[in-house]
């Protein structure tokens, strides 16, 4: 009960109007929508927020513009090397100062390439070993295999009541 009453004071205003149907303010239609100025506000900051971007987007051009002219200037002001092709042939002079200043490092290359090749030699020599070691070992299991499975097919069995163990300790003997 107590709940009911306080919802009807809370609703009292509202219930009142609806109950006896108080017609509500309605403004005539003769404005165009939006027209009231409620709307002149978002326009004012679109505006400016358009004009501020442009601005912005011209001052940085133009700004660039001057900074490009001015490292143009600067790339065409340096001083520039034409270029000049080595002549073809080369003079033998200058061959022959080549071929004795690359003599002394060929012989260090070759001195290096042969510890090189020994040490390959080396290895290669380990590995193959390794395989033969393997080869054979891979041999002698073949070769067991094939003995134990044709001993016992080889054997005749005595009036078909051989027992395992009986086969067994035949073909260990």
């Amino acid at each position: 009960m107590f709940s009911c009453r306080v919802a009807w004071q809370r609703c009292r205003l509202l219930a009142r109007k609806t109950a006896y149907g108080v017609p509500r303010d309605r403004q005539p239609m003769s404005t165009v929508p939006g027209g009231s100025g409620e709307n002149i506000l978002y326009a004012v900051l679109c505006g400016g927020a358009l004009v501020g971007a442009m601005s912005y987007a011209y001052s940085t051009l133009s700004t660039d513009q001057i900074r490009f002219d001015e490292r143009m200037v600067e790339i065409n002001s340096r001083p520039k090397m034409e270029w000049v092709p080595k002549p073809w042939p080369p003079k033998e002079e200058e061959a022959a100062a080549q071929a004795t200043s690359g003599e002394g490092e060929d012989g260090e290359e070759e001195a290096a390439a042969e510890t090189v090749v020994e040490a390959g030699s080396d290895v290669v020599a380990e590995a193959a070993q390794e395989v033969e070691l393997i080869g054979e070992e891979a041999v002698e299991a073949v070769e067991d295999t094939a003995q134990s499975v044709a001993e016992p097919a080889a054997e005749p069995e005595s009036n078909g009541m051989a027992s395992s163990e009986e086969a067994a300790v035949a073909s260990e003997a």
